[in-house]
């Protein structure tokens, strides 16, 4: 790229985005840019369970 401009991003940037890498177990992280820099850091978590047809099975219903 002819007009290529090198990114600096604060180590305080970094931290935030490292602390929300080894918090998510599942799911995606998204790092918005602007103009160049870090504009926002969104984490979306996925909660998995383990299937399981024999135990944990309850009818809807009965939970409300």
């Amino acid at each position: 790229m002819p007009n290529e401009q090198q990114a600096i991003v604060s180590s305080e940037v970094v931290e935030e985005i490292l602390r929300a890498i080894t918090q998510l177990r599942f799911g995606s992280i998204e790092i918005t840019v602007h103009e160049g820099r870090v504009t926002q850091i969104e984490k979306r978590e996925k909660v998995r369970f383990q299937q399981d047809n024999s135990r944990n099975k309850s009818n809807v219903s009965s939970l409300l």
